[in-house]
C-alpha cells in the first residue's frame, strides 16, 4: 500500500459529511482521505470496485493508501478546467436562503420527498435527477451507505460554455458498516444491520430506493471474480452478503416493484432472510 508523503500545505478542512469534518488533502489533481470512524477508505475502494462491474460509467476510482502514515485513500478530481462542482445543498441555499435537509423533513411521504427533489433541481438547472437519484439511492442500499447528504449530491457546473452535467458517484466512505464505533465488531452482522439507517430521503435505505427506482445493473460474475483477489475483511465480507441478498433486483432486466424490496427490507428486520449469517464470520 503507497503511504504518500503531503506537506501541511496541501491539507484543506472539508466539512458537510455528518459525521463531520475529515481531513483532506489535495495535491497535484488528486485528492486524498484520511480514515476518522474506521475503515473508510477501504470502503471507498470496495465500493468503485462494485461500480466498475457496474452499467454506470461515472463514479469516482479510490486507491487504498496511506497518507502521512495514516490509511486512507486517494482519488484523481474529477473537476475540468472551468467546472466547479454545486452541491444541491448549496443550490437550495443560494436560490432559496434555505436548508434543503429541513424542507424535505417537512413532506411526510418518501416518493413525495424525491418528486420534489426531482422538480427542483428540474426547474433551476433544466437538469432530470431521476436517472441521478436512482443509481446513487440503488448503490447505497446495496452498499449500506449510511452518510448519502445533500452535499455529496450535486451537479458539475462549466463556466466556459455554461453546461451543467451531474456528478459522478462519490463519497462511499461510510458505507459496508465502516463506521466501528458504531457498527461494533463484537456484535453480529443482524444486530449492526439494526443499526443501519439511511439519508436524505428516508432512514430506510430500502423505502428510498424502492421510491426512486432500481437504475443500476451488476454483473456479478464480475464482480466475483474481481473481489476474490482481495484480501479478506469485514467490509469485503459484507459486500459479499449485501451481493447475495440483493442480487436479483440488480441482475433484473425488469422494473422492480417496490413491494419486492420492501419484501427484503422486512426480511432483514425478522432476520428471515436465508441469505443471512447468525454468527460472527462476517467480521474476519
Amino acid at each position: 500500500m503507497e503511504n504518500y508523503i503531503l506537506s501541511p500545505e496541501a491539507l484543506v478542512m472539508v466539512s458537510g459529511s455528518s459525521k463531520g469534518t475529515q481531513p483532506k488533502f489535495y495535491s497535484e489533481g488528486y485528492w486524498y482521505k484520511q480514515n476518522i470512524v474506521g475503515y473508510e477508505g477501504l470502503s471507498e475502494y470496495l465500493v468503485s470496485r462494485l461500480l466498475s462491474c457496474s452499467d454506470c460509467k461515472n463514479y469516482v476510482a479510490y486507491e487504498q493508501c496511506q497518507i502521512n502514515g495514516k490509511p486512507g485513500c486517494r482519488s484523481k478530481s474529477f473537476l475540468g478546467e472551468g467546472e466547479q462542482f454545486m452541491s444541491f445543498q448549496k443550490l437550495y441555499e443560494i436560490y432559496t436562503g434555505q436548508n434543503l435537509t429541513d424542507k424535505i423533513r417537512l413532506i411526510p411521504e418518501v416518493r413525495d420527498r424525491i418528486v420534489f427533489f426531482v422538480d427542483y433541481v428540474r426547474d433551476i438547472t433544466g437538469f432530470d435527477a431521476t436517472s441521478y437519484l436512482s443509481k446513487i439511492l440503488a448503490l447505497d442500499m446495496l452498499t449500506l451507505n449510511t452518510d448519502r447528504h445533500f452535499n455529496n449530491l450535486g451537479l458539475i457546473l462549466n463556466s466556459k460554455d455554461n453546461s451543467v452535467r451531474e456528478a459522478p458517484i462519490f463519497d462511499n466512505g461510510n458505507a459496508l458498516l465502516s463506521d466501528v464505533d458504531r457498527f461494533e465488531f463484537d456484535l453480529s452482522l443482524e444486530e449492526n444491520l439494526e443499526k443501519v439507517y439511511g439519508q436524505p430521503f428516508s432512514a430506510s435505505l430500502e423505502a428510498q430506493a424502492a421510491a426512486a427506482g432500481i437504475g443500476l445493473r451488476i454483473d456479478f460474475k464480475k464482480m466475483e471474480e474481481i473481489l476474490a483477489v482481495e484480501p479478506e475483511s469485514r467490509a469485503l465480507n459484507v459486500l459479499k452478503h449485501q451481493a447475495r441478498r440483493y442480487q436479483h433486483l440488480f441482475s433484473a432486466q425488469k422494473k422492480v416493484s417496490i413491494s419486492e424490496i420492501k419484501k427484503i427490507a422486512d426480511d432483514r428486520r425478522t432476520g428471515s432472510n436465508t441469505g443471512q449469517s447468525k454468527s460472527n464470520d462476517y467480521m474476519r
